[in-house]
């Protein structure tokens, strides 16, 4: 047909005679000169019409033919295999017995897991529309352990097999499904799994080698097939030497890995605590980790109260060995610690955070690299580094820089409690984190806030161990001025403890104002020591939990509402007034110092002094700011230029800040 078709096109380009005569040369057919028309080509050009009508009439009979025989012969083949594969599966259950599919997967399990398979429930075997068998009430035991001990119990696992292989005698089974398997695992003090025993599967645990490219190598002898693996309310057991026993119930799992030497996926769903948590796994070495090599490995986690990933190498043998990226976040930080069995009182008013960092853990270490973490408002950066070496008590290491630090939230999370069975050392004290771990972390903040007082840029550090712990700001600024802080317990973080605060140079009617302490006091740029002790949490403790001494220097300063001249105008006039009777001016002062004893909720006044144009007051007495009350004895001395004015002696009593002064001059003779 083609044939034809190209003569045609040869003929039309070229002009009939010069077709007619290739056409002759072809089908050698002689010149002939015609006489009667002087055409030389005629009977050629006869020849080729005869050619062109005749000819592709027979070729398209024969495709015609040769089409309808070929469909025939597509049909019958097709009609056969069909009828066999019917036939085989109809005949499929007079030809494979149960038995022998039943003993061709029980020697399949035993021959995988090195272990010993004990089928109770009686099989079914079903060949239509897929050859696939069921089992019922399956153990497996590993019969070398003193005593024998259970691996495994399956409630019920199916496996599809190769009908054309068991027609033959060679059983091979794929594409399983476990319901409501139990695993018993147990990793021993050397980090090791024992579980994979000296099958076939422990054979290519031992055989696997890294591949290129972040491969893996498998000798074909052990790389069968396995295909999907389904796992239906499954519960998984460890035992663990190191963190104890673990259980996770309701587990469900869709395994891709099509050959041991394949990489894997699986999607599991497992119930963990009260809550259900979703693990994405994915790994191009598979049976690296599971040996004990390093493998990559990509696990994403999600759960109510906690998400995250890990992306890079992981071994989980002995000295685990952990280096990737980690994300983590949390939208309930109080939540996430009860779910986890760890205790932290002062979290109650966190909401959320979240972590990233490179991890690296090998050996006893762990140490987290370009670390970025968030709690509500606050965030950090840094490097932190945990390392455990064998008879002493874990030590934590790092540095964070704060945009802005709340210390008391930095504070509180030192006491948090581990949950049972994460005690890194086992020190009698407790199971908080300061009993189990020796810290020492340096931290700076742009800002740091302790309630309302605030400083900036601080350079702080958190020192424990050895049953003391202490917390230290070595620098900072406070109120156009400088703070010096130190905390130290050797009662835990959560005991309370001594805390010292040295202030320099700054403004405290601006830190006044910030705690809302009202009234006529001695404000302007001065300085403060405060020598506090607290048997409560630092975080916890009020102004009616301490005990301790301070001392305030103030230099030109001034009182507030508080007019001399009316002072004593009224105290002259009246048997007793309220001080707002005296507020039409402010106080002006050079010096001003003040010392007092703090215990039970009061504060004993042991001498204030406040010096300047107006002349000197003193005042001595009690000051039970727990009720906002107040009873001081004062004397306000006139200037030494001034001899026009005798000493002026008062009581204050009453509620702050409006109490009521008595001149002592109407008491005179037990009358006012």
């Amino acid at each position: 047909m083609w044939l034809y078709i190209l003569l045609q096109r040869m003929i039309r380009a070229g002009g009939g005679n010069a077709g007619c005569a290739i056409f002759a040369s072809m089908s050698q057919i002689r010149y002939v000169r015609d006489e009667a028309t002087g055409n030389g080509l005629s009977q050629a050009c006869r020849a080729m019409t005869e050619f062109r009508i005749r000819r592709p009439r027979k070729l398209l009979n024969w495709f015609r033919r040769f089409w309808r025989k070929l469909v025939s012969a597509a049909v019958v083949a097709i009609g056969v295999l069909a009828f066999a594969f019917v036939l085989a599966r109809v005949a499929a259950p007079f030809i494979i017995s149960t038995g022998l599919v039943r003993n061709g997967i029980e020697r399949a399990i035993s021959q995988w897991t090195g272990h010993q398979a004990v089928i109770d429930g009686a099989p079914q075997v079903v060949f239509w529309p897929n050859p696939r068998i069921t089992l019922a009430d399956v153990t497996i035991e590993d019969p070398t352990a003193d005593p024998p001990r259970r691996v495994a119990h399956i409630d019920s696992m199916s496996a599809s097999f190769n009908l054309v292989k068991a027609l033959v005698g060679n059983l091979k089974f794929n594409n399983f499904r476990f319901q409501r398997p139990h695993l018993y695992l147990r990793r021993d003090e050397k980090g090791a799994l024992a579980w994979a025993g000296r099958g076939l599967f422990g054979a290519a645990l031992s055989a696997v080698r890294p591949g290129p490219d972040g491969t893996q190598t498998l000798d074909a002898t052990f790389n069968p097939s396995i295909g999907a693996l389904t796992v239906e309310d499954g519960t998984l057991d460890i035992d663990d030497a190191f963190g104890g026993r673990v259980t996770l119930g309701g587990i469900s799992a869709d395994i891709d890995w099509p050959r041991l030497g394949d990489p894997a996926k699986a999607y599991v769903l497992a119930r963990l605590g009260n809550q259900d948590v979703k693990l994405d796994l994915a790994s191009s070495q598979p049976l690296m980790l599971l040996a004990g090599q390093n493998g990559n490995l990509m696990v994403k986690l999600q759960s109510q109260t906690l998400s995250g990933r890990f992306e890079g190498v992981a071994n989980l043998a002995q000295e685990a060995y952990l280096a990737g990226a980690v994300e983590l976040s949390t939208p309930d930080i109080p939540g996430l610690l009860a779910w986890r069995g760890a205790q932290l009182p002062a979290a109650t008013h966190l909401k959320a955070a979240s972590l990233t960092c490179n991890v690296l853990a090998s050996g006893g270490g762990v140490r987290l690299n370009n670390l970025s973490f968030t709690i509500d408002q606050t965030s950090a950066t840094g490097a932190l580094e945990f390392n455990v070496n064998a008879g002493k008590a874990p030590k934590l290491t790092g540095t964070l820089a704060f945009n802005q630090m709340d210390i008391r939230s930095a504070l509180s999370a030192l006491s948090i409690t581990l949950p049972n069975g994460a005690r890194p050392h086992p020190a009698p004290e407790g199971n908080g984190l300061i009993e189990q771990v020796d810290i020492d972390l340096r931290l700076s903040a742009q800002t740091a806030s302790f309630g309302p007082l605030e400083a900036r840029h601080i350079g702080a550090s958190i020192l424990s161990g050895g049953g003391k712990t202490s917390f230290d700001i070595g620098d900072s600024e406070f109120e156009g001025g400088q703070l010096i802080a130190h905390f130290g317990t050797t009662r835990g973080i959560g005991g309370g403890g001594d805390l010292d605060v040295t202030i320099r140079d700054a403004d405290l009617a601006a830190t006044a104002e910030k705690l809302a302490i009202s009234g006529p006091l001695p404000l302007g740029t001065g300085s403060l020591d405060v020598d506090l002790s607290t048997s409560r949490p630092l975080w916890e403790t009020t102004a009616t939990d301490v005990s301790g001494s301070a001392k305030l220097y103030v230099t030109s300063g001034t009182i507030p509402r508080l007019d001399a001249a009316a002072f004593r105008t009224l105290a002259g006039t009246k048997p007793f007034f309220r001080i707002a009777d005296a507020s039409g001016g402010d106080l002006d002062f050079d010096t001003a110092e003040i010392k007092a004893e703090f215990a039970k909720g009061s504060a004993e006044i042991r001498n204030a002094r406040i010096g300047g144009r107006h002349g000197i007051l003193t005042l001595t007495g009690m000051v039970p700011y727990g009720t906002s009350g107040m009873a001081l004895a004062g004397t306000w001395k006139p200037p030494a230029t001034d001899t026009s004015q005798a000493a002026l002696q008062f009581f204050a009593g009453g509620s702050w800040p409006d109490p009521v002064i008595s001149p002592v001059s109407t008491f005179r003779n037990g009358e006012p």
